[in-house]
């Protein structure tokens, strides 16, 4: 099957870096990359950790306060994304933490690099998802997971009512909030399922939840065996 056609680029150009940056610091993005840096370290404890697609790289940060004795590293195509990375990481003092200009379709780091790779939000925008998660399996050791987060486009209102209220959003402009960022930054279970269902696919092992931790957000976990 032909992998599924992107209408945006891999990487969000400037000056969208600038909005999407704003809009990862606010608070329900903030507690997202907190709830996804505790998801990970269920996985792990110490050791290398990938995040593909960073954006301005609060995942990382997050996740390395939450594990002082790993190495994070955050990749993006966007040179302006990476800039604006490595500034927030310089004023959070971290020390655990690089961020590096990547292609995530053909990365350099060696076969079985890493004990653990995540990605939010970046599924979407990959014009080659296969190819993508294909390289992911590259450089992952085996035994070790890959967990990918993008936002559900078609979540039940409720769901997203629910987590807004949590957050202290206002119903309607969450909503309004909402429907415009799924317009152009979301996928559905049926294209999760049709990517993992790929002949060239190497991750044979693979769970999608839909609504992960009552996010409008389906999670998608790939073991290497």
């Amino acid at each position: 099957m032909e992998a599924l056609e992107r209408i945006l680029p891999e990487g969000i150009p400037f000056p969208g870096t600038r909005s999407y940056s704003f809009f990862a610091r606010s608070r329900i993005m903030q507690t997202f990359y907190r709830d996804v840096a505790l998801d990970v370290t269920r996985e792990v404890e110490r050791g290398r950790i990938l995040d593909v697609g960073t954006g301005p790289g609060y995942l990382p940060l997050q996740i390395s306060r939450m594990i002082p004795e790993s190495e994070v590293i955050g990749v993006d195509i966007s040179k302006d994304m990476i800039k604006i990375a490595r500034r927030n990481a310089e004023r959070a003092g971290a020390r655990n933490v690089r961020f590096l200009l990547e292609d995530a379709n053909r990365m350099s780091f060696g076969n079985e690099t890493f004990d653990l790779v995540v990605s939010t939000g970046s599924l979407h925008h990959w014009k080659n998802p296969v190819r993508v998660i294909n390289e992911i399996y590259r450089v992952l050791k085996f035994g070790k997971k890959a967990l990918i987060y993008d936002l559900w486009r078609d979540a039940p209102k409720k769901l997203l009512k629910e987590k807004l209220r949590e957050c202290g959003y206002s119903i309607t402009a969450g909503l309004i909030m909402y429907s415009i960022v799924k317009a152009h930054s979301s996928i559905t279970v049926e294209e999760v399922m049709r990517i993992l269902g790929e002949e060239g696919n190497m991750f044979r092992n693979h769970s999608v939840e839909e609504g992960w931790n009552s996010y409008p957000v389906v999670k998608v976990t790939l073991l290497k065996v």
